[in-house]
Parts: structure tokens; sequence; C-alpha cells
């Protein structure tokens, strides 16, 4: 009886101080160390470490929720084997984070439907495991953010806060609904980020269109510079679409009976 309220007491004083992984799995850690005759030292620790790793959990949550993945994008379920315009080497280098951690950006390149986004998202995704800060945007998301914050003079604020990230992956550069303000802003936005913080970009254009994308040569030509300063580029042009040609894809026959 007396060691249940004992229990009880240190349950609650573990709440009191917001610890509840230690409330939660006291009596689970208890037992584990009477049976096993553990020291307290060695109960203490596996105590703590329950603790530690709800912290983790929850700040990976955190950023995962931040982070705004479109959608369940991992290497668990990335075909390595399906792409043979993928340079695997590269990629699994990528996946070390270095880039990050140097500050670099990457650039992938290639075909509607080969893996971009996936690859992205990817690496995105290996980073706040990492404890990375990190953001996903389309293009056209990011810019008619970055736009809004214009009509109350709120931009130079906006592109300091994403300037404070780890990784901003700009997904699906390519032909957009422009307006004038968009290759300046992302430029600004490119400039602040530059030796601070990494960014991965996907692209189905060659580097000569994106100035017809964004409408600015000049401009484009200032963006190009910059992230190609130090970038690695995972080129996969001649890759095939994993939606017309993957295990997922309608098959002819399919397609002709509907």
């Amino acid at each position: 009886m007396k060691q249940t309220l004992l229990v009880e007491r240190l349950k609650e004083n573990f709440r009191i101080l917001r610890l509840k992984d230690m409330a939660q799995n006291l009596e689970t850690v208890l037992e584990k160390a009477e049976s096993e005759k553990q020291g307290h030292l060695e109960f203490l620790a596996q105590l703590v470490e329950a603790q530690v790793n709800g912290f983790k959990n929850r700040s990976l949550e955190r950023r995962l929720k931040h982070a705004n993945f479109p959608r369940n994008m991992s290497f668990d379920n990335f075909d390595w084997n399906f792409q043979p315009g993928l340079n695997v080497e590269q990629l699994k280098n990528l996946k070390t984070l270095n880039f990050i951690s140097n500050h670099q950006s990457v650039l992938i390149l290639g075909k509607t439907g080969c893996g971009k986004s996936h690859i992205a998202s990817a690496l995105g995704l290996v980073a706040c495991e990492a404890g990375f800060r990190v953001k996903f945007y389309t293009l056209q998301e990011l810019l008619a953010y970055l736009y809004s914050t214009l009509a109350d003079e709120a931009t130079v604020e906006a592109i300091e806060k994403l300037a404070r990230l780890d990784l901003i992956i700009i997904d699906r550069i390519g032909f957009i609904r422009k307006k004038a303000e968009y290759a300046s802003l992302l430029l600004e936005l490119i400039c602040a980020c530059q030796d601070r913080v990494s960014i991965i970009t996907t692209s189905n254009l060659s580097i000569e269109e994106w100035g017809q994308a964004f409408g600015s040569i000049s401009i484009t030509n200032d963006i190009v510079d910059r992230l190609f300063h130090r970038a690695s580029v995972l080129n996969i042009r001649k890759g095939i679409s994993y939606r017309l040609h993957g295990p997922d894809a309608p098959k002819l026959e399919a397609i002709e009976k509907s």
C-alpha cells in the first residue's frame, strides 16, 4: 500500500513538472527493474530515456507538421532500381545531409513524373528526422505567399523568417501564373538564404527555360547564379515517368476498355 501511494505521488509530481512520459512509464519501468533486479541508476536511466524519447517524438511531429509535405514520400517507399537515369551514389551522398551542414543547394532536374518531388520530399523527411527545420512549398505556393505579404509591407519579415530555416524545398519550378513581382520576390528570398539556408529545387524545365517561366531573363540569371553557387545537381532528365511506366500506372488494356 505504501509503495502504491508513493508511485502515485511520484506520477503526480512528474505531471506537475511536465514530465508526462516519466509519469506514463513509471510503473512499467519499475516492474521491469524489480523483475530484473536492476540497480537504482539503471532504473533511473530507463525512466529518463522514456522521457527523452517522448520529447524527440513530439519534436519530430512538430517539425513534420511545420514542413507540410504533400504526402508520404520517403526513401522507404522509393524504388531505387526503377529510374535508369538516376545517379544512385549521388543521391545516397545527399542522404547524408552534408549539403545542409554546408549550406549548399540541390537542383533536381527531370521530366514530369520521374520522381523529383518524391526525392525532394524524402530528403526533407530525413532532414526533419535529423532535427533540421524544413519547409516544403510548390513554387506557386511560395510566390503567392510572398506576394501576399506586399499588401501589409511584411515581406522583409516573412523572408527573414524563412531564412531562419535549415532547408527550404521549392517544388515544380515551371511555367506558372505570373505576376510582375514574382521574379524579384524569389530573388530576394534566394539572396537572404545564400550561405545560410539550403534550398532544394525541382524542375521539369531546362535552366535555359527558367527565364521564360519567370518572365525576366536578367533576374532569372541572378537567381540561377546564386542557386548554382556550390550546388549539387541531380539530373534525371533522361529518366522515365513513374506515372506512365511504374507499377501503379494504368494498363493499356484498361485504358482502351474505358
